[in-house]
């Protein structure tokens, strides 16, 4: 076998070292909600690829909707806040320590991070989620307060999967997991009997090229229609190169 081949695999398939530091990791489903509506359709997703199989989940109230989380902060520290929430169309606030903090805009839409479609039927539609980083929040000890708000001009709608408080400024979230769900594996040892299986199991799975599914439009104005009703960016894939496309 190819030294080279071994170097590749082995580099694909080992993890990151495991992540040091306190962190805070709390469900949205699991706050206090005031003013929240469910919608059967929006709340129609895919619970596999949500932190705990659910979600908070507003569409259609009259005003902002509300939720407040009490958590436990195990020490006193200067703690990086992220939340998993729905980036499209909607606007979210966090409000750190209660009544006494201020409300701060989450950048969901601006700075999102790991943007995934959860949509049960996979429609390209509001049914997303990503993360944003929020910034440092120095804590105290014990026990405070987060509560989160959806304002979005459209019902109002927003979601909020999970949100996590962590001392940690390195780390990057990625789907559902967790400060140090990651576990660093020893690397295998490759022979020719078992090369296939872990060519295999680095490639991209069917999920991972879901976005070959995403239609295209040949025509920009075609897309600038959908765009403007959907309240999205484009996306303008362009070349220079031979007029058949023969390059």
């Amino acid at each position: 076998m190819r030294d080279w081949v071994r170097t590749l695999i082995i580099a694909a398939i080992v993890a990151p070292t495991p992540l040091l530091g306190e962190h805070v990791w709390v469900e949205g489903e699991s706050g206090k909600a005031e003013n929240v509506v469910p919608h059967g359709w929006y709340r129609s997703v895919r619970a596999q690829d949500l932190s705990g199989g659910d979600w908070l989940a507003n569409f259609g109230s009259k005003g902002p909707a509300f939720a407040s989380y009490e958590v436990i902060v195990p020490v006193a520290g200067r703690y990086t806040l992220w939340s998993r929430a729905n980036p499209i169309g909607a606007v979210l606030h966090v409000q750190v320590g209660g009544d006494e903090g201020k409300w701060v805009k989450v950048p969901i839409a601006e700075e999102k991070y790991d943007v995934l479609n959860i949509a049960s039927d996979g429609k390209p539609d509001l049914r997303f989620l990503a993360w944003a980083k929020v910034g440092p929040v120095s804590l105290r000890a014990g026990k405070t307060t987060l509560r989160f708000r959806m304002s979005s001009s459209n019902r109002n709608h927003g979601g909020l999967d999970c949100f996590c408080l962590t001392t940690d400024a390195n780390w990057r979230p990625s789907k559902a997991l967790k400060p140090g769900d990651s576990k660093d594996w020893p690397a295998p040892k490759l022979t020719d009997g078992n090369l296939r299986k872990w060519g295999d199991f680095i490639r991209p799975s069917e999920e991972d090229l879901a976005w070959r599914g995403v239609r295209w439009h040949r025509h920009l104005d075609e897309a600038a229609e959908e765009a403007r009703q959907l309240g999205r960016p484009i996306l303008l894939w362009a070349m220079n190169g031979h007029p058949c496309g023969e390059t």
